[in-house]
């Protein structure tokens, strides 16, 4: 998958103890203020990231894109109505664009952007030039998703300015020898360090002191948590919309009302993840198949296998954690043929209805030259769950800009306001894809 991530800055979010930032200039800056934490002798790791590596990377081959909005969309010279965005840059971010949204909406939200194919080569080949730098000067680094790294840093604990001084070197070296933007946090586990490092600007290192976790998550939206649609869907419907009011609820709750999926996104909003630092580059895929005897003369019977392959495949990248970034399908024959499809996500995600969809949505068009007699399905670029995109209307600019629209609401009738939803990206009139609703 080609993550998806955003920056928010520290000087946005709300002191918290026990921080320390490296600027732009290589300045060391702390910034404290009243806690009761202790530091512990907690193991140390750190997120290091390029933010949008194929944004980085297509700006990288083409200085001209410098400061303009871009899109890297599957299927962008082509135009097929089923193209979607994969990523886009924060100037595309800020005029409503996010990875996963159908194309033509893209072009209509911010069409004096780029819009570029994906060379998902070219993004492979500097992912692995990341990670095979961090290696070479890192006792053992892991590849949580292409451009997201967690290196290990156990012997500095309670040494924040030693661990921010290593970090901000690997940071220079990566610009140096790769010509890549990067960011870093530092924290005792890998779901804090990843919020670190997403909370300031590129070139700076946030190290958070042990202990201060929880409080330094209690700001985030809900919306980061990595967990799926009705997840956070019943969230909203609870009022739940910062970390803090999720981590407050008692464990029974949750477990209750959000399930285990709930119960571990808890975890994580109380600043408490256990999973522990593997290194390597995390080329794991998960692959099931099925042959037909008699073959299938019948596509709706093939595409309901693909949902039970697809099922099974979810539940085993569900029961491990991990969610997959690109799927593939490839069917056999009865005359010999092999057909295949694949496509990558614009967010890794272990969701079996969605998967099952885009797993159809490649079985469909194949040009079946006779029967089928085999089937499978295959799951790759699996990675941890990440935090998802950050708001662009963080509070407390999220709340002045509701309650402008209100008063202007008040002002003009309650329709003044509409926006366009998309509810048929695939339909073959353009009018039929969009409907309107108020605001």
């Amino acid at each position: 998958m080609l993550p998806s991530t955003a920056s928010t800055s520290v000087q946005n979010r709300r002191p918290c103890a026990g921080r320390t930032t490296v600027d732009e200039n290589g300045r060391a800056r702390s910034e404290t203020g009243p806690s009761n934490f202790q530091d512990s002798p907690t193991a140390r790791l750190a997120y290091l990231v390029t933010p949008h590596l194929p944004i980085a990377v297509e700006r990288r081959e083409r200085p001209r894109l410098a400061g303009l909005p871009v899109i890297v969309a599957d299927d962008a010279r082509t135009g097929r109505p089923s193209a979607v965005v994969l990523d886009c840059s924060r100037e595309a971010l800020a005029a409503g664009v996010q990875p996963g949204i159908a194309l033509s909406r893209a072009e209509h939200l911010c069409p004096e952007a780029a819009f570029l194919s994906p060379r998902l080569d070219l993004y492979r080949t500097a992912a692995a030039a990341l990670f095979d730098l961090l290696s070479s000067q890192m006792p053992a680094v892991e590849q949580a998703q292409p451009g997201g790294l967690y290196l290990d840093l156990r012997g500095l604990e309670g040494q924040d300015s030693e661990a921010l001084a290593i970090c901000h070197g690997q940071c220079e070296a990566v610009a140096r020898e790769l010509h890549l933007p990067a960011t870093a946090g530092v924290a005792v586990n890998k779901f804090s360090a990843e919020a670190a490092s997403l909370s300031i600007g590129l070139g700076r290192v946030l190290v958070l002191t042990a202990g201060a976790e929880r409080a330094f998550l209690g700001g985030f939206p809900v919306t980061v948590l990595p967990v799926n649609e009705e997840i956070q869907r019943r969230l909203a419907l609870f009022g739940l919309r910062r970390l803090e009011q999720f981590a407050r609820l008692p464990p029974a709750a949750v477990l209750a009302q959000f399930g285990w999926e709930g119960q571990r996104a808890h975890r994580l909003a109380r600043g408490e993840d256990n999973r522990p630092l593997v290194p390597g580059h995390g080329e794991r895929s998960e692959q099931a198949s099925r042959q037909f005897d008699p073959p299938l003369d019948n596509l709706e019977t093939l595409l309901a296998a693909a949902g039970r392959l697809v099922q099974a495949l979810a539940q085993r990248l569900d029961a491990a954690w991990l969610r997959a970034g690109r799927l593939a399908v490839e069917t056999q024959c009865a005359d010999g043929a092999s057909l295949a499809a694949e496509r990558s996500l614009a967010e890794a995600t272990a969701d079996a209805g969605w998967l099952g969809r885009l797993a159809e949505t490649l079985l469909r068009p194949l040009p079946y030259s006779d029967r089928i007699e085999a089937l499978a399905v295959t799951l790759s670029d699996l990675s941890a769950p990440s935090l998802h995109q950050l708001s662009l209307w963080h509070d407390p600019q999220e709340q002045a800009a509701e309650a402008h629209l209100r008063r202007l609401a008040a002002r003009y009738g309650p329709g003044c306001f509409q926006r366009s939803a998309l509810v048929a990206p695939e339909h073959r009139l353009a009018g039929r894809r969009y409907v309107m609703v108020d605001w």
